[in-house]
């Protein structure tokens, strides 16, 4: 049931990646157009999607159900971290690929999809996973990235993205609500982070052979470590959990999709912006995208059997 929706997004967005490649091949656009849609997609589409995630009413069984998304995201995050840390030394891995290994996509391809197979009450649950997954991106691997400006607590906090978590945040626990013109082109903006998200990648990809793509073979590795030992740690951790605490069965799958959805889009903008090799990011993106068609539906069977 998954498969088929994930697979009908995944094609609509790589039509959007291919067909902006092809206006940088054919000089339409330049390449360095990516840096500008980088700067429009970090600092103002993604804050919207952040904030818009919020606008909810809160129920107790949601708050209930966002707690165990956030832990569970929580928990998710720091194996991923452990994995990172180890592929750093046994590895020698890279800022790119440690932070590919780290974050995934949570919010381009997990947000349609729960949709489609839960319906639109359940997507609040992957606001969860969208508040773990900011706070941690935009202090944790920003910092990787951004090695020569000494840490600063007022940056992270000044952050657009972490002031749309707070404002989110606020908005969700009084339940106030905006102006519907506002909650709309907060909505209607936020509509644009898949589609956008494809064309900076396309810009990168446009610029570069199909042989260069995959010219470096560490791409491989980090396919392996993304989508099988990540994941596969993250279903193990989910069905313990099933087993263990109890945990609802449908809740725990939501917080694990995020956890099995491919490399973060995310990672390619900041690589442009910090001069991080960005081609070697985009094809991470898109193998692991790729990748995601059959591995998710896989790895979401494995949980099943185990949850029982």
């Amino acid at each position: 049931m998954i498969a088929i929706p994930l697979a009908e997004k995944i094609g609509e967005l790589f039509l959007i990646l291919f067909a902006t490649a092809a206006l940088v091949k054919t000089g339409v656009l330049k390449a360095e157009t990516g840096k500008v849609l980088s700067k429009l997609s970090l600092w103002f589409v993604t804050p919207c999607v952040i904030f818009n995630a919020f606008q909810k009413e809160l129920m107790p069984q949601v708050r209930e159900g966002l707690l165990i998304a956030a832990g569970l995201a929580v928990v998710f995050e720091a194996l991923f971290f452990l994995i990172s840390a180890v592929l750093r030394r046994a590895w020698k891995a890279t800022e790119v690929e440690r932070a590919s290994v780290m974050f995934t996509n949570v919010g381009n391809l997990i947000i349609p999809l729960v949709s489609f197979v839960k319906g639109e009450d359940w997507v609040i649950y992957t606001s969860a996973y969208i508040l773990v997954f900011n706070v941690l991106f935009w202090t944790v691997c920003v910092r990787m990235f951004d090695t020569q400006s000494a840490p600063s607590l007022k940056k992270v906090v000044l952050n657009p993205n972490i002031l749309a978590i707070a404002a989110g945040l606020i908005t969700l626990f009084t339940g106030l609500k905006l102006p519907e013109p506002l909650t709309l082109a907060f909505s209607d903006v936020a509509g644009m982070i898949g589609p956008l998200s494809m064309m900076i990648t396309g810009t990168v990809i446009g610029g570069m052979t199909l042989r260069g793509m995959f010219a470096n073979r560490r791409v491989f590795g980090v396919l392996f470590f993304r989508m099988v030992l990540s994941s596969g740690l993250a279903v193990a951790a989910a069905a313990l959990a099933v087993k263990l605490v109890p945990l609802d069965r449908d809740l725990v799958l939501i917080p694990l999709l995020g956890a099995l959805a491919p490399s973060a889009s995310n990672i390619n903008q900041l690589a442009i912006l910090y001069n991080k090799d960005a081609p070697y990011a985009s094809a991470i993106n898109v193998l692991t995208t790729l990748s995601c068609i059959a591995a998710i539906p896989l790895w979401v069977m494995a949980f099943e059997a185990l949850a029982g």
